[in-house]
């Protein structure tokens, strides 16, 4: 999927973003699958890694074996994480510990920079939306507004809530796993959001951000259903 920014550097056209998230490593999400994920997206050669949170599901024996599986994602840039919900109600600083352990870096309101030559690319992250302290313009703090910007946030309820004069030129999520089960006649079972099936999935125009809603790659209780997992690619061009 290409997304146009305004400003980006000509050294940073095609950067490739692998989207990674709702792992929920747990009793519906086995080890097997997490390992043919990471071969995955290591076949795809992203110049990014970035996870969008829920490594869990409910328990702390849950975190058996997660920075092996993270420490499995590669690319040329390294990859980067925040923590959604699960993570927070099962212990968010060993979540966090086990990460940091598979080599990603966890971004609580912060942000590191991307450079190719002059080429500048910011991206942030933030705590989870509903259970941490989340503050965007922090995780963009000393970065000068001509400077595109990608923000990770688990949960894209936020996209409504960021500072009108915040510069956001895309945001990336995950967290409504796409509404888990499609039933017939019904649709999606599930929509854990302030506005409804309103970010459900997909590429949205928000104002002036490009928000992508992946429907995530694990489950946290419930088999999919009509609803396959989803592994997306975000290609950055200039716009």
């Amino acid at each position: 999927m290409d997304l146009a920014i305004s400003g980006l550097g000509a050294q940073l056209e095609g950067y490739r973003i692998a989207l990674v998230t709702d792992l929920h490593h747990g009793p519906a999400v086995p080890m097997s699958w997490l390992r043919r994920v990471a071969e995955r997206v290591t076949e795809l050669k992203p110049d990014l890694v970035v996870l969008g949170g829920d490594y869990v599901s409910h328990s702390r024996s849950d975190l058996h074996g997660l920075d092996e599986i993270v420490a499995r994602f590669h690319a040329r840039g390294g990859t980067l994480a925040v923590l959604g919900n699960h993570d927070h109600w099962v212990d968010p600083d060993a979540v966090a510990e086990s990460l940091e352990r598979g080599g990603a870096r966890v971004l609580l309101n912060q942000h590191v920079l991307i450079t190719r030559d002059a080429g500048v690319l910011a991206i942030g992250g933030v705590d989870d939306f509903t259970h941490g302290a989340v503050r965007p313009d922090e995780a963009f703090a000393g970065v000068p507004h001509h400077v595109p910007r990608v923000l990770l946030s688990h949960n894209p309820d936020l996209i409504e809530y960021l500072p009108h004069d915040l510069r956001v030129d895309v945001m990336l999520s995950g967290h409504l796993h796409n509404g888990q089960a499609h039933l017939p006649l019904i649709g999606p079972i599930t929509a854990p959001s302030q506005f409804g099936r309103k970010y459900l999935h997909g590429l949205k125009r928000v104002n002036r951000t490009w928000l992508y809603v992946s429907a995530g790659i694990g489950s946290a209780w419930v088999p999919r259903w009509g609803n396959p997992p989803e592994l997306p690619i975000i290609r950055l061009k200039q716009g």
